[in-house]
């Protein structure tokens, strides 16, 4: 009863200090004498108790080597049967890049020999006994190619992103080669 007392005696030299021309605020919300609980937590309106605190984020694992993005979901994931008895061609990967001549001898373009500075990517697949284009099916995607014959087959991740749709593929009958050149898709300009 002694808390109860000294607030009602603030209260009254509050009064009596008062400037008669001030403007009497509003106390909304707060809590008064003799009201539910007297104490830190009722000092204040009460509408910002309804404050939405947002939630942790999760921690990363120090030990992990990739992360989310960079795993292939199980969706697009090439199937690579290893039991299926067909061989598995020779192939490599190679690059193309238009220069001119101030790109040669001045180097004026900031264009240099890494991949990154190239625009097209040549898969080169030498297909022996293959007769000809009609035989093998091939598959394209942005980071995959799929390749079947009754004799062959290929399932490879593509080391960059390419445009399946303005890819071109080239049979070399002599050589018994297939070139598939596809255009590399740059998402981040270097």
């Amino acid at each position: 009863m002694e808390g109860i007392s000294f607030l009602n005696d603030f209260n009254a030299l509050s009064a009596m200090l008062r400037d008669p021309d001030e403007v009497d605020i509003p106390r909304e919300g707060v809590s008064k004498p003799g009201g539910p609980v007297a104490g830190p937590g009722a000092i204040g309106p009460s509408d910002l108790l309804d404050v939405k605190v947002p939630a942790p984020k999760p921690k990363k694992d120090p030990k992990a080597i990739w992360a989310d993005w960079e795993v292939p979901d199980a969706a697009v994931m090439v199937e690579d049967d290893e039991t299926d008895g067909r061989e598995v061609p020779v192939y490599e990967f190679m690059y193309k890049q238009a220069v001119e001549s101030t790109d040669v001898f001045l180097g004026m373009s900031g264009k240099n020999e890494s991949s990154t500075s190239c625009e097209d990517m040549v898969l080169r697949i030498e297909l022996p006994g293959v007769s000809g284009a009609a035989e093998i099916d091939l598959d394209v995607k942005p980071t995959y190619v799929k390749l079947s014959h009754a004799r062959f087959r290929l399932s490879v991740y593509l080391p960059h992103r390419v445009n399946e749709d303005k890819g071109k593929a080239a049979w070399d009958a002599k050589a018994q080669v297939l070139r598939v050149t596809m255009p590399i898709v740059r998402e981040d300009p270097f």
